[in-house]
């Protein structure tokens, strides 16, 4: 077990990621700012981040539960999924030659790149889904590498190696009304372990991957690592309306605690995974609830399948928001589209948060591929700090 928790973190710091971000403040326990974490997939990032009310993939529970209404059957059996951002700076900087030359000038640019504030530089999400008479379960497993621009415990530029191990089980129930009308009702709780390290300076960090043999031990040693757990819970509803027309809501994340212990090291961490030997520091944080509306229109064809999705995220932040401008009205607006031709090629595009995306999908028998390339936003304002990226997703499985 020591072995395996020390080979994850590791991994999550030297190569790629996930969706969380923690913006850690002063001392071992931080205060932890952190967006719960969620299975996104490259579906979802081409259409704009969008589908609460556009049902009908294996991934519909994750976004609201109440699309297990269906009663579909659906299996994901694995899927993984990459993410990089920066892509432009590393293009640009010339990471990815500066890696196999085993030179660190490529990292050194990246991080010089990177702006004030909280972001990314690469996710990765491998995971498994079932979904069958209601019924819906889920098992993910989240790297991610986290970035901060700005001043963290004296350090300019900081990145956060972070950890998810997410199981969720859901149910959802159709109640059937006259002509044609529907309502689905749905719940997901889930079961999130995290696990995420002290913030390395960014020259720490050039050590590391240069494998400088003093950093790496302090890593393993004397890095603190933040290790905990939440019980989420997500209730969804959808109403299903003649013509392919829908209108979902979605809460998600509340119960959001998370309970948290520092262990001193990677070695710590894999000796007390649960930080149950009594003696580490303890503590807790909250993350914030949030209500998403959306509306959506499909239209289901063997030669020609139109999707048409639109959201509005965390409603109730923006009505305690004062003088709602466009910036605000954009920062929780979602748009998308897709078009599925002849069952197997799927062309997508999108609108999020003021930035927009495409994406690609084919769907090869039991063996699927999804592309997105997309911006997301790290500021509190859209058009504030857009990062690019770009995600690949594998999946083998039966997804209609």
């Amino acid at each position: 077990m020591r072995k395996i928790a020390a080979v994850l973190l590791l991994l999550s710091v030297t190569v790629f990621s996930v969706f969380p971000a923690v913006v850690p403040s002063a001392g071992n326990s931080y205060a932890g700012l952190l967006e719960p974490y969620r299975p996104i997939t490259a579906r979802a990032l081409g259409m704009g981040t969008t589908g609460i009310a556009a049902t009908g993939r294996s991934d519909s529970f994750f976004i609201n539960p109440a699309s297990l209404g269906a009663r579909r059957f659906q299996l994901s059996l694995p899927s993984l999924q990459v993410t990089m951002y920066h892509l432009y700076d590393m293009v640009s900087s010339d990471i990815f030659g500066s890696v196999v030359n085993g030179s660190t000038s490529g990292y050194t640019d990246l991080l010089t790149a990177l702006k004030s504030g909280r972001g990314k530089l690469a996710d990765i999400d491998a995971g498994l889904s079932f979904t069958a008479g209601g019924f819906g379960f889920g098992v993910n497993t989240g790297l991610s590498l986290l970035t901060h621009g700005g001043q963290i415990g004296g350090l300019e530029s900081s990145i956060i190696g972070e950890v998810n191990a997410v199981i969720s089980l859901g149910y959802g129930y159709r109640f059937h009304l006259p002509d044609d009308f529907s309502i689905d009702l749905g719940a997901m709780v889930r079961f999130n372990y995290l696990a995420y390290t002290e913030a390395l300076g960014a020259n720490e960090f050039i050590d590391l991957v240069g494998k400088n043999s003093d950093i790496q031990d302090e890593l393993m040693n004397q890095t603190p690592i933040m290790v905990g757990y939440s019980f989420p819970i997500d209730v969804g509803m959808n109403l299903n309306m003649p013509y392919g027309f829908s209108f979902g809501l979605v809460a998600r994340n509340l119960n959001g605690r998370y309970y948290m212990t520092v262990d001193e090291g990677l070695n710590g961490w894999g000796n007390d995974p649960f930080g149950t030997n009594g003696q580490s520091e303890k503590f807790n944080f909250d993350t914030d609830w949030s209500l998403d509306a959306g509306v959506a229109w499909t239209l289901s064809t063997w030669y020609l399948s139109p999707t048409i999705a639109i959201d509005f995220t965390d409603i109730v932040g923006i009505c305690q928001t004062d003088n709602v401008d466009i910036r605000d009205f954009m920062y929780h607006l979602n748009i998308g589209a897709e078009i599925r031709v002849l069952s197997f090629l799927d062309i997508r595009a999108g609108l999020s948060q003021g930035y927009w995306s495409l994406g690609v999908g084919l769907d090869l028998w039991a063996f699927k591929v999804d592309v997105a390339y997309f911006r997301h936003e790290f500021g509190n304002t859209a058009g504030e700090y857009g990062l690019d990226g770009l995600t690949i997703r594998f999946n083998i499985g039966y997804d209609r």
